[in-house]
């Protein structure tokens, strides 16, 4: 199994620690999405469920490799929301197993993903199993919303986070994911804010150029060659608003490069700013705007009409850009 270049690190210290016996009940794997924490779960599963593993890592000829493989190993679970919610009754059912000992004499290993979709009850449920944790058994949790986990339950597991790749790192794992111009895989990765998992969905959905479309209305916004009634309805009719978060994306990585702050982004080489150099006060405007978009995401989740939120937004472009 190839694993994603920028987890080796991870995956190295975790094979050391298994090889130790030194292995923390909990763990919680943070990190901003498309980052490939649930991966790096799974991987830690089969480390520590190899019966034969070495320096070199797991040997997947084994029985626990084997019984991986085929999705049928008896000591690891898996739990996932359901209808984005993790339930009280599947962490109930999680406490139930953890008591078990393991059928093969390795570890019994949960794997939590997404664990900030846990509700209060089913929070507080995995916190009684994390007070007396069993022996031999690693409970792996992903989550990309760190502070949304209770603090006690956070308390009580080691913490790793996983950070973004360097531009070098993600910039080639893409060359050899995709067959897109250098300029467009540049472009997934600002939208992306470096998360190469999220990148790669921009460009292979075709993303990015609907993001590039919308970039384009806003400055025909400000040209006056198009009226906000014409773009307030493509994005409404087409569902294109969904896509403000890589638009905020990209203006905060024209922020960053304003203000010469030293980011990955800077070795992008790409000119941000042209189509704004006439805009008195940029990088105030470029700030308020992020402020809009994020109002809008969190107005957009509400009763309001969401048509009505697209025009107001564009009406704050347009009265500050043009």
């Amino acid at each position: 199994m190839n694993t994603l270049p920028w987890l080796n690190d991870n995956i190295v210290q975790w094979q050391k620690i298994i090889a130790a016996k030194q292995v923390p009940h909990a763990i919680l794997l943070s990190g901003s999405k498309g980052l490939g924490k649930i991966e790096l779960a799974h991987r830690m599963a089969h480390i520590a469920l190899c019966e034969n593993l070495s320096a070199n890592g797991v040997c997947y000829k084994c029985s626990g490799c084997l019984l991986i493989k085929v999705g049928n190993h008896t000591d690891l679970s898996v739990i996932r929301a359901e209808k984005s919610v993790i339930k009280v009754d599947q962490i109930r059912m999680l406490t139930k197993k953890v008591v078990l000992s393991s059928t093969r004499n390795q570890y019994r290993v949960i794997i939590i993903e997404n664990a900030e979709l846990m509700n209060m009850a089913s929070a507080n449920a995995l916190l009684k199993t994390l007070e007396e944790p069993p022996g031999k058994v690693i409970l792996i949790l992903t989550t990309n919303d760190f502070g949304s986990i209770l603090a006690t339950i956070k308390s009580r597991c080691v913490k790793i986070s996983v950070s973004p790749p360097s531009y070098d790192i993600a910039f080639g794992w893409l060359k050899n994911q995709s067959e897109q111009s250098n300029e467009d895989i540049q472009s997934s990765l600002i939208l992306a804010n470096a998360a190469p998992l999220v990148a790669i969905d921009l460009l292979q959905n075709n993303t990015l150029n609907t993001v590039r479309e919308m970039l384009s209305d806003l400055n025909q916004l400000t040209k006056n060659t198009k009226s906000i009634l014409d773009v307030s309805k493509h994005w409404c009719i087409n569902e294109l608003y969904f896509n403000l978060p890589y638009m905020g994306a990209y203006f905060f990585t024209m922020l960053k490069a304003s203000l010469n702050i030293n980011t990955l982004h800077n070795n992008f080489h790409l000119n941000l700013q042209s189509n704004y150099a006439h805009v008195k006060d940029l990088d105030s405007k470029i700030l308020k705007f992020l402020s809009q978009i994020n109002k809008f995401i969190k107005r957009s989740e509400t009763a309001l009409k969401t048509e009505l939120l697209v025009e107001e937004l564009l009406i704050n472009w347009r009265n500050d850009f043009k």
